[in-house]
C-alpha cells in the first residue's frame, strides 16, 4: 500500500502548505490524516473478526483497505475551501453540504485509473451518508447491476462501520465531541439544552439521527448513540455495547443534565434492539 499512503500524504501536504499551522483548520487536517490510518486499522480488525468475511480474496482485501485509507481524502480539499471562506468572513456551518468531502474524494479518485473502481468509489462517495440516500443514488443502482454487487456493498459496509468505530474510540479517549467545530459553534444555551423531541423520536424508531435535526450537544450525543442502528456487522455492534462506548455516551447525557429516567430508557432501547436484531448485512 506504499503508493496509497503516498497519494494520501500528497493531498494532506497540499492542504497543510496553504493552511497556517496555528489555524483550527490545520488541526482538522491533522486529525483527519490520523483518522484515515485509524479507520484502516479498524477495518482490518472488522475483516479479521467477522465470519462472513473469513474467505475474502486478496483483491477484495486490498480494495477494501484502499477504501478505508481514502475514505476521507476529500477532507483536505474541503478544509482548504472552508479556510478560504473564513478569510472572506464566510462561515460554513458544521454539517453543511457546501463542500461534501465524500463527493470531493470520489471526484479525485475517479480521475486516477488505478482507483477508478466501483468497489472503491461507492464507499468513498457515500460512507458518510444516510443509507436512504445511498440506496437512492445512481452508484447504488449501478452496483446492483454489477456481477460484483456483493463485494461492492460489503466494502461500503466495512468502511461505514470502521469509520464509526474509529470515531468512537477518539470520542471516548479524547472527549473529541467537545473539540470539533459543531460544539464550538453551539451557543451556551444549546450546549446545555435537552434532547430535542425529533431526535428522541428518531431514536425510539431505531433510526440514525438526521444531522439537520440536531440543535444541542445532547442531540449530538444522541446521534452518535444512534450509530448502533446503522452498524452492519455483529463484531462492531458488540464492541459498541460491550467495550464502554455506549456507557460513555450515556454518561455524557447524564453529566449534561438529561434525567436518569430518560438515560435508562435509552439504554433499554439499545439492549432491546440488539437482542431482536441478528445484525446481518443489509441487502
Amino acid at each position: 500500500m506504499i503508493e496509497d499512503f503516498i497519494e494520501l500524504k500528497k493531498h494532506y501536504q497540499k492542504a497543510a502548505a496553504e493552511i497556517p499551522a496555528d489555524s483550527f483548520y490545520h488541526f482538522t487536517i491533522n486529525h483527519k490524516y490520523r483518522h484515515s490510518i485509524q479507520v484502516l486499522q479498524a477495518g482490518r480488525e472488522i475483516m479479521n473478526n467477522t465470519p462472513e468475511l473469513a474467505y475474502i480474496s486478496d483483491d477484495f482485501r486490498s480494495t477494501a483497505e484502499r477504501a478505508l485509507l481514502f475514505h476521507d481524502i476529500g477532507r483536505f480539499h474541503e478544509a482548504v475551501c472552508i479556510y478560504r471562506d473564513s478569510l472572506k468572513n464566510i462561515e460554513v456551518a458544521a454539517g453543511s453540504n457546501k463542500y461534501d468531502h465524500g463527493f470531493i474524494g470520489y471526484d479525485i479518485l475517479k480521475q486516477i485509473p488505478r482507483y477508478n473502481n466501483l468497489k472503491l468509489l461507492l464507499a468513498i462517495k457515500y460512507h458518510g451518508k444516510m443509507m436512504e440516500q445511498v440506496r437512492a443514488s445512481d452508484l447504488w443502482q449501478e452496483a446492483e447491476k454489477s456481477p460484483n454487487e456483493k463485494e461492492i456493498k460489503q466494502i461500503l459496509y466495512i468502511v461505514r462501520d470502521a469509520d464509526k468505530l474509529a470515531n468512537l474510540r477518539v470520542h471516548k479517549t479524547d472527549n473529541h465531541l467537545k473539540a470539533d467545530s459543531f460544539y464550538k459553534q453551539l451557543s451556551p444555551e444549546a450546549k446545555k439544552a435537552g434532547i430535542s423531541p425529533k431526535v428522541m423520536q428518531q431514536f425510539e424508531n431505531h433510526q440514525v439521527v438526521y444531522f439537520p435535526t440536531i440543535h444541542s450537544y445532547n442531540d449530538r450525543v444522541m446521534m452518535v448513540l444512534s450509530w448502533l442502528f446503522d452498524f452492519n456487522f455483529q463484531y462492531t455492534r458488540t464492541l459498541f455495547l460491550n467495550d464502554g462506548y455506549a456507557d460513555y455516551l450515556l454518561n455524557e447525557l447524564t453529566l449534561n443534565g438529561v434525567p436518569e429516567k430518560t438515560v435508562c430508557k435509552l439504554s433499554d432501547i439499545m439492549k432491546e434492539f440488539n437482542t431482536s436484531s441478528n445484525c446481518a448485512i443489509q441487502p
